[in-house]
């Protein structure tokens, strides 16, 4: 009987035709091409990713302005409203606003080199040169158009209103207020005989006067970190943006309307309302959401595409179970609903005897934004912290909250925390 010889096939036959020294020469010859090709090419898509950032402005503009799109162009006067979203929209519109003598000096300039010149430390020229313009009347020097975007940026992902949809309308310069419509009901349609009486229904549009409030808070930073500090910049942003983003979003959904404070959502009437019951009640499905989906359809207000409730609600629907134990699963309606958690929702809400309870809001948010004047102002508090080496910036912007529809957002109350 003939004995079979084995065929050695793919890794076996390279391990039998070669030795470990070729295998080692192959590798760093692999190795040495990459590092080639990489060194190479890595030009070319720094360059690529630039022109797509590029692009992706040039497209904001384009929509902003009603070029090459079906959509108005869009401004406070006129058809509509211009409604900043994106890093890119903010990038746009404060473009627009420069001349390209103006945007060339500028590209290169930072939050930390206009803090740097406000406290009196060597700067850009461009830095100096707004800061030459003069002071507002409360003391505080405007920030340059070219150093907003990031600062506007930076509050998207740390607002939970922001991250749903909600956007930001700059103000014209000297503009004290602004007026606005917003829907207070759907009009009702009857059909008529010839010569026959119109039906009529309720008024449809108002005007709300949407008047910017001051919003400030400060900032320390030791005077050896912002004349030295390498990542001082990005720090910067974080902070400001934080500390504005997380009390828009507390004012946007609770805000009582008294003076100072603006009119959040909570406040405002006409939104609808589900309840938990009496005395609240944890949740134990999906259920509470559909209930909230179906106030909301039944206004003809857009789908709610957004819930936005505390960080402990969001674990709870995360901690939903079927009688096997498996995690539950969400009906098709609200299959695609965009959970946001926020800090700004309080979860000590008396409802009842309940004293634990916390509230959830949903909605489509494209129907609220912030009315904002163009720039943050940042003024120097020279003598508060100077016993310590720090210096202190006072920095203001102010605010408003608009909200189009109230009829297309939902609030549900009486939320109670799941049994451990």
């Amino acid at each position: 009987m003939t004995k079979q010889t084995k065929i050695a096939r793919g890794l076996q036959s390279v391990r039998a035709e070669t030795e470990s020294a070729d295998v080692a020469a192959v590798v760093g010859q692999l190795n040495a091409a990459f590092d080639q090709f990489k060194a190479k090419h890595s030009a070319e898509v720094d360059a690529v990713r630039k022109q797509v950032d590029e692009n992706a402005t040039a497209l904001a503009a384009f929509q902003m302005n009603g070029i090459g799109t079906d959509q108005p162009a869009a401004d406070l006067d006129g058809a509509g409203i211009k409604v900043l979203r994106t890093p890119a929209d903010f990038k746009a519109h404060y473009a627009s606003r420069r001349d390209d003598n103006d945007s060339q000096r500028s590209n290169n300039t930072t939050l930390t080199d206009f803090m740097r010149g406000v406290a009196g430390m060597s700067s850009t020229d461009t830095v100096m040169a707004s800061l030459a313009i003069g002071t507002d009347s409360a003391g505080g020097y405007a920030v340059p158009d070219v150093v907003m975007p990031g600062i506007l940026s930076a509050l998207v992902p740390a607002s939970s209103l922001l991250q749903a949809g909600a956007g930001i309308v700059p103000m014209d310069y000297g503009a004290k207020s602004v007026s606005t419509a917003a829907i207070d009901t759907m009009p009702t349609a009857s059909w008529r005989n010839e010569l026959g009486t119109i039906g009529e229904s309720q008024p449809t549009l108002r005007s709300v006067q949407a008047v910017p409030r001051s919003l400030a808070c400060i900032v320390r930073v030791s005077r050896e970190l912002l004349a030295d500090g390498s990542d001082v910049d990005r720090a910067l942003r974080l902070v400001i943006a934080q500390a504005f983003a997380k009390e828009l979003d507390r004012v946007g959904l609770l805000g009582s309307g008294t003076a100072p404070e603006p009119r959040g959502l909570r406040n405002t009437t006409g939104i609808n309302v589900v309840d938990m019951g009496a005395n609240g009640a944890a949740l134990d499905s999906y259920r509470p959401l559909l209930w909230a989906y179906g106030k909301t359809i039944d206004q003809n207000a857009p789908v709610p595409t957004t819930a936005i409730m505390a960080g402990r609600t969001l674990l709870d629907f995360e901690g939903l179970a079927d009688t096997t134990g498996q995690p539950l699963q969400r009906p098709r309606l609200i299959d695609g609903m965009n959970f946001v958690a926020t800090s700004q929702l309080p979860v000590d809400v008396d409802i009842g005897t309940s004293s634990d309870t916390s509230e959830i809001f949903t909605g489509d948010f494209s129907g609220l934004y912030f009315l904002m004047r163009e720039s943050l102002s940042i003024q120097l508090l020279r003598e508060t912290y100077a016993k310590t080496g720090e210096i202190g910036f006072l920095c203001h912007v102010r605010a408003d909250v608009v909200i189009n529809y109230p009829q297309q957002f939902t609030v549900i109350t009486g939320v109670r925390p799941a049994a451990p």
